[in-house]
């Protein structure tokens, strides 16, 4: 009789089964075999398969993907869930929600969407995640990858591949700069420090190469991550410029750059482009979108004064 375990769908959940993987094999329950749920059609057929004698080795994991499609549980079935010690162990992957097993999701173990990290929070995040692996992750070059990368899977990636490079040494900047960005990722880079900087030729060489993105949330989620710094030094008197910045867990790379940004443009212009941002990234999501078009032309009224 198996003992059932379910991941739920996210951004993250290839990573969870491989884990739970990993994790049971070394337990002694070697991945078997990998199905669709379509090949047994029923939860009754399924578990025909799984206990008939001779088909499977004793002590086994077997996957089966879009396990929607099999409907409910059914409960004539659930007398026949075991616990840890079972001989097989179901890893049933759903590609929506596990409504399905709501009668028995008190009987089996259910593996969550990993919990979204605050935006302010991620850098520190990721340093722990770099000590995790071994090595040093300087703040300066955490934050920039906070700022850069929307996804958090994504970010987990780069921390796994900056391991490999690091040898134990510590990460700084530059090498974030040349390890964790393409060519889009430089070009990004160009446009932000562009901005911040009043630096038009940069800006519009960078927009050249982003444009070929058909999406503007992931360039206009950075540049706000980039800005919000700013946002928040010009709601507030300059003496409290430190604290607002430590609440906010800014490091030296960002500050300097929301200094920078705020010394050319000024409290009320930030303030402007944040609004007009956020108007933006609703209005990107519905069927009155502006595009890149309506994207410049903030950037510009911000760089020149309009």
């Amino acid at each position: 009789m198996p003992n059932l375990i379910a991941i739920e769908y996210s951004d993250s959940q290839r990573r969870q089964i491989n884990e739970k993987l990993n994790e049971l094999s070394k337990k002694g329950w070697p991945l078997n075999g990998k199905y669709e749920a379509q090949n047994f059609g029923t939860w009754e057929k399924l578990f025909e398969n799984v206990i008939m004698p001779g088909l499977f080795v004793q002590r086994e994991a077997i996957v089966i993907e879009n396990s929607e499609t099999l409907g409910e549980f059914p409960e004539g079935l659930a007398n026949l869930i075991e616990g840890d010690n079972a001989d097989c162990v179901l890893i049933l992957i759903f590609n929506s929600d596990i409504k399905n097993l709501k009668s028995i999701k008190n009987d089996i173990t259910i593996i969550k969407p990993e919990a979204e990290i605050k935006i302010w929070e991620r850098p520190k995040w990721l340093i722990n995640l770099a000590k995790e692996q071994k090595f040093t992750l300087e703040p300066d070059a955490a934050q920039l990858l906070s700022d850069s990368i929307e996804s958090q899977e994504e970010l987990r990636s780069e921390i796994n591949k900056l391991a490999l490079y690091s040898g134990g040494r510590s990460i700084k900047v530059e090498d974030v700069e040349n390890l964790s960005f393409d060519e889009g990722g430089r070009s990004l880079l160009v446009f932000l420090d562009g901005i911040c900087a009043g630096n038009f030729s940069d800006v519009s060489r960078a927009l050249k190469y982003l444009r070929n993105d058909p999406s503007i949330l992931p360039t206009l989620t950075a540049l706000a991550n980039r800005l919000r710094p700013a946002l928040m030094l010009s709601c507030f008197n300059g003496s409290y410029s430190d604290e607002v910045l430590k609440i906010l867990g800014t490091k030296s790379y960002a500050a300097k750059k929301a200094y920078g940004a705020l010394k050319i443009f000024g409290a009320e212009r930030i303030k402007s482009f944040m609004a007009k941002a956020a108007r933006l990234s609703y209005l990107e999501k519905t069927n009155l979108a502006e595009g890149w078009q309506g994207f410049e032309l903030i950037i510009w009224e911000l760089m020149t004064k309009i």
